[in-house]
């Protein structure tokens, strides 16, 4: 899957810059800058990973991946 798949899968929404996501409402969290395609969507699974239990936990209400070109970062709005 590729990481809008996963988004999509987690019903995250799906931002293009860290901007767009602060301008919404979300707060950053992890960031990771993969080395190869392979490994971004192993990215932005571990991430979706860790912002499913914030949302589980009560901590966010809606979750999100900002989807650079060579990172992914996770956000939520609490």
């Amino acid at each position: 899957m590729s990481p809008k798949e996963i988004a999509q899968h987690y019903e995250a929404k799906i931002f293009d810059a860290p901007e767009a996501a602060e301008a919404a409402g979300f707060v950053l969290t992890e960031k990771m800058s993969p080395r190869n395609v392979w490994n971004k969507a192993s990215a932005a699974q571990a991430i979706i990973y860790k912002l499913l239990e914030r949302k589980r936990k009560g901590e966010a209400s809606e979750i999100g991946l900002v989807l650079e070109p060579f990172s992914v970062t996770g956000c939520y709005k609490g």
